[in-house]
């Protein structure tokens, strides 16, 4: 395993560990990747359609063009949310960032089970602090056109 693959399964534990604490519907981080997002990694349930998400529009690309967290409550009332399951109901994305650079987005969905509170926020947001190090130093994976 080379150091990019250490660091992609720091990343992929992290978000386990944290997917299965607080019982998040779907954890996932995506690398920028000139105008797109590629997920890197991702927890709890899994979407097949998302492996490559354009930053133009939906959440994600939303938080990569304006480096801020983006919260949405009811994702059904959120015009820009673009989702993959239809059990989600509440969403948070935070950006990844390192010196002043935006490497990524982490992307948390809730479903109604466990509804969205600002204690999430604080934990998303930190996750993604926490996880700009090991990022920054993870290739893009093969065949992602990265």
């Amino acid at each position: 395993m080379d150091m990019s693959e250490q660091h992609l399964a720091r990343i992929r534990e992290s978000l386990r560990r944290l997917q299965a604490e607080k019982r998040y519907f779907s954890m996932a981080v995506y690398a920028i990747d000139g105008d797109h997002a590629v997920r890197v990694a991702e927890a709890g349930a899994l979407c097949g359609q998302c492996n490559r998400v354009d930053l133009s529009s939906g959440n994600i690309g939303l938080v990569a063009r304006t480096g801020t967290v983006h919260s949405t409550r009811d994702v059904s009332s959120d015009p820009s949310y673009k989702g993959c399951f239809a059990e989600v109901r509440s969403e948070i994305t935070a950006p990844i960032i390192d010196s002043g650079k935006i490497l990524g987005v982490v992307d948390v969905e809730m479903d109604a089970s466990y509804p969205l509170t600002e204690r999430d926020e604080l934990d998303v947001g930190a996750v993604a602090q926490q996880l700009a190090p090991l990022l920054r130093l993870v290739r893009p994976p093969p065949g992602t056109g990265a």
